[in-house]
């Protein structure tokens, strides 16, 4: 955990690299750190010599060290009640103002009485200068302790964390703040029962910068991990700082891993943790106070929300229909901003305007050039989407809203730029809404209720615009589903059934009769929550009737079928929540079947429908019958695990097939096969704890690249793993040492290696995160790891010339190095960069241009760096003028005919300027 205060007790002065520190920690707990061990470290005197100092007390032996001190445990002789004994170093002392500090703080914990807070008995100073705490003594391990075993059961962890709400929110109240909050700061008593200790003593460390800058062996890097960004920023903290830190907490117990750097949401990392979790944990996480929770209880409350079973049997499903949804529309916009680039469907749109002023403002709106719509068709498809980087997808959709606002206005508030901006709005609320933000997606969704709603206002005749407010109601009422608002979503979806049925009294089509089935389908979630099941299952079945209606007269309409299957599956789910097996086996049945037909029998999702029935059969009694389909479950959940060794979500479903099939053979009688099951069960769960930096694993894989004629996607493989053991590490220095190693690895295998040999992937990648790594910090050596990166990389794409992969490589070490290049006082360095940058694009393939528009998005990106130059260095404007034009005639000019366009056009001019 690489915590850093007692009772951490692993943190030795020979460090933890390489360690595990589960097994450092467990060593730390039976014997006392080497006169070696401790060399550097704050002193704190053995058990016979604080025995003398503390006479009142008998001292009965040392729980633990840390950098921060000693805990003893000890006898109060006077009361006979055991207590534990914080003695800090005596050199703390020393620092002027400690001693007026140490008294406040520990006056206003001690006053602090709570049956889930840590109680303070009494503070003081000894005769030899060691100020201390007496505390109550908590006869068990701690939290850190307790995760080095494994990670905790998700039944486990809510109860734990509403604890922990309780006591911070009774501090809250009362003006004081933890300030470190992080497992090792968390008590369990003999009943499990959490206690939170160390309350008010992170403020005397806080304030004391040069001692706490003075712990070694890694001391301070658990508590970094669990800060709030206003305190690594030195600017205080706040009760919105410990929320901050209970958001990471709740992130490690539900995953048994600490969000480092861009980190996928909880239910990425475990398939069991439900999706209704990640809002929670990301909410908490924001780098704005501002847009964490109220209050340590607000925080708690959305735990439970996400934590109503019955909620999240249909919750899955229903996100993951969300996000298809949710793609399809994002393509949709993309698709309605590449048709206003200027193609003569835009013509045909404008030529429909109603009045020539109208006409004439929408042409004004389309000539704007500001540059956001390139900016979303490169920055936001081709690389946000696929990273998952929810902060600057918000930052991009920021830009699209404003952008349509504008074009909104412009255009004399027409209908199609007011639909035009609701589908921004929404999506934004979708973005945002997944961070945790529900009351700034709501407000969102409402306007793009508003906004449609006066679209069809303006055409009434249009059935779009009918569906199009349909949507929007929909969008809310999942919205606020999917935050635990049920009333008011059940609303929502009455408001959405309403609008569907004055929609059909005067159009029966196909697209509103799905419509209409969707608003049933709305009812039916929410009901689920609001009314008796009964009602729901009503409404379902309301909604299964009019989408086989539909399927019986448009047999080859797949995504009718699709629905009336989704169905199923809330029918289901719906089924088990009211016990009713009988109903939930026959519903799952008819999902599997489909399955079968749709996927076939050798597809993931035939191993989630099998793993259903099986579910179903074993609690309605046959468990006979539940083996073929569990078997079938775990075959191919095995061949994924296999197929993706580091795919969590695939070793969680294997682990759950194989729980449910031991449970099958308990009923079968069958103990001992049900024991191997659940050995096997075992096995599949440990996979999905992340291994503590396995360099043998490396090592090996290593091995095999060097001993094979490997692709280059291979290596690549391998410098993705690098990367992802490098960023696990908070510390930049820990991060530039590890690449630095592997850039001298692979440059010595390369010297017993063809020229271009793929091992120099390696060391080019490496060059190339040094780079970034280093870019704010040390522009000089950046500019050299790019340049590195770059010669690197040329070698090896010309010894395998047509692989457009490696030429995307070769671009992005050129940007790197004018990036870094750009942070120099002078221009020289930077024009020379620039100049390598022209001279690579030069050499790209007309292929590599073509590709997903790349020549485009290169040329873009040259454009802002070009006039983030001239601005900076007005002098140097003719040269970059001229590497613009270079670079113009290499990126734009030879692109395909098809390609070029007015926006083409428009950046050649911003080269060229």
């Amino acid at each position: 955990m690489n915590d850093s205060d007692a009772p951490d007790y692993c943190l030795h002065a020979s460090g933890l690299r390489g360690l595990d520190p589960a097994q450092v920690l467990e060593g730390a707990m039976h014997e006392e750190p080497t006169s070696e061990g401790r060399e550097g470290m704050h002193q704190t005197p053995a058990v016979e010599d604080m025995a003398a100092l503390l006479p009142e007390y008998e001292l009965l032996g040392i729980i633990g060290r840390g950098g921060m001190g000693t805990v003893y445990h000890a006898l109060q002789n006077n009361l006979a009640r055991p207590v534990a004994i914080k003695v800090l170093p005596v050199d703390l002392g020393d620092e002027p103002g400690f001693a007026d500090r140490f008294r406040r703080e520990s006056m206003t914990v001690a006053g602090l009485p709570h049956p889930d807070i840590v109680a303070v008995y009494d503070t003081g100073e000894t005769v030899a200068g060691h100020w201390y705490y007496v505390m109550e003594f908590v006869d068990g391990p701690d939290l850190a302790q307790r995760l080095a075993g494994g990670r905790m059961p998700l039944e486990e962890i809510v109860p734990l964390l509403e604890v922990i709400c309780g006591a911070l929110q009774a501090a809250h109240d009362k003006g004081i703040v933890h300030r470190d909050i992080k497992p090792s700061n968390i008590l369990l008593a003999a009943d499990g029962r959490p206690k939170l200790a160390d309350f008010g003593l992170a403020l005397l460390m806080q304030k004391n910068l040069e001692y706490s800058h003075l712990t070694l062996g890694g001391t301070t890097l658990g508590t970094l991990e669990y800060a709030a960004p206003e305190q690594l920023a030195g600017t205080g903290a706040a009760p919105a700082s410990d929320i901050y830190s209970l958001g990471v907490l709740t992130y490690e117990l539900l995953t048994g891993e600490l969000p480092r750097g861009v980190f996928d949401p909880p239910s990425v990392r475990n398939f069991d943790v439900d999706p209704a979790f990640d809002g929670v944990v990301l909410r908490a996480m924001q780098s704005d106070p501002a847009r964490r929770f109220d209050s340590a209880s607000e925080f708690c409350q959305a735990l439970r929300q996400a934590a109503d079973r019955r909620w999240q049997q249909t919750q899955r499903e229903r996100v993951l229909r969300q996000k298809i949804v949710r793609r399809a529309r994002l393509a949709a916009v993309f698709g309605g901003l590449a048709l206003l680039s200027g193609g003569s469907a835009f013509y045909a749109w404008r030529a429909k305007r109603e009045t020539n002023e109208r006409r004439a403002a929408a042409e004004a709106a389309e000539a704007k050039t500001d540059g956001v719509m390139q900016f979303l068709l490169t920055d936001l498809r081709q690389r946000l989407e696929a990273t998952g980087n929810l902060d600057a997808m918000e930052s991009v959709l920021e830009r699209a809203v404003q952008h349509y606002r504008d074009k909104y206005a412009a255009s004399a508030y027409a209908p199609e730029a007011a639909r035009r901006l609701a589908d921004v709005l929404v999506i934004k609320g979708d973005v945002i809404g997944v961070r945790g933000l529900n009351e700034e997606a709501d407000a969102l969704y409402t306007e793009a209720i508003t906004l449609t709603t006066v679209a069809q206002q303006a055409t009434p005749r249009d059935t779009g615009s009918g569906l199009r407010v349909i949507a929007a109601w929909q969008d809310r009422s999942e919205h606020r589903m999917a935050t635990g608002r049920y009333p008011e979503a059940l609303e929502d979806a009455r408001r959405m059934f309403g609008a569907a049925q004055v929609l059909q009294s005067s159009d029966n089509s196909v697209p509103v009769r799905r419509a209409l089935a969707s608003a049933h389908r709305a009812i039916a979630n929410a009901l689920a929550y609001t009314g008796p099941f009964e009602e729901s299952r009503t409404e379902y079945l309301a909604a299964r009737e009019v989408l086989a209606a539909l399927a019986a007269t448009h047999p080859a309409d797949q995504a009718l079928r699709d629905g009336l299957a989704d169905i199923d599956v809330s029918l289901g789910s719906l089924a088990e929540a009211r016990k009713d097996y009988p109903a939930m086996l026959g519903h799952f049945t008819a999902w599997h079947e489909f399955v079968k037909a749709r996927h076939g029998p050798d597809n993931m999702m035939y191993s989630y429908s099998a793993f259903r029935m099986g579910v179903a059969l074993v609690k309605i009694g046959r468990p006979e019958e539940a083996v073929p389909y569990l078997t079938g479950a775990i075959r191919l959940a095995e061949g994924r695990v296999t197929a993706q060794p580091g795919h969590h979500g695939a070793a969680n479903h294997l682990a759950w097939c194989l729980r449910v099939m031991a449970q099958a053979h308990d009923a079968l009688g069958d103990a001992t096969q049900a024991a191997a099951f659940r050995q096997r069960e075992s096995q599949a769960a440990a996979l999905t704890k992340r291994p503590a930096g396995d360099v043998r694993d490396k090592e090996a894989i290593l091995t095999g690249l060097l001993a094979a004629a490997a692709p280059h996607d291979a290596w690549w493989q391998f410098c993705q793993r690098l990367q992802g053991e490098a960023e696990s590490e908070s510390d930049p220095g820990i991060r530039r040492a590890f690449y630095e190693s592997w850039i001298a690895r692979a440059a010595r295998e390369a010297t017993t290696r063809p020229v271009g040999d793929f091992v120099s992937t390696v060391e080019a990648f490496c060059h190339n995160r040094l780079s970034v790594l280093l870019l704010e910090t040390d522009w000089a050596a950046a500019a050299q790891h790019a340049t590195r990166a770059l010669d690197l990389r040329r070698t090896i794409a010309q010894t395998h010339p047509g692989d457009t992969s490696l030429e995307r490589n070769i671009i992005s070490s050129a940007s790197h190095l004018v990036r870094a290049s750009l942070n120099a006082e002078q221009p020289t360095p930077a024009l020379a960069a620039f100049t390598r940058y022209a001279e690579t694009a030069r050499n790209l393939s007309p292929a590599m241009l073509a590709e997903r528009d790349q020549g485009i998005a290169f040329a873009t990106e040259a454009a802002h760096l070009l006039e983030f130059a001239a601005t900076r260095w007005p002098a140097a404007a003719p040269d970059l003028t001229q590497t613009g034009s270079t670079l113009a005639t290499a990126l734009l000019d030879r692109l395909p005919d098809d390609r070029k366009t007015p926006d083409t056009v428009a950046l050649r001019t911003r080269l060229t300027a």
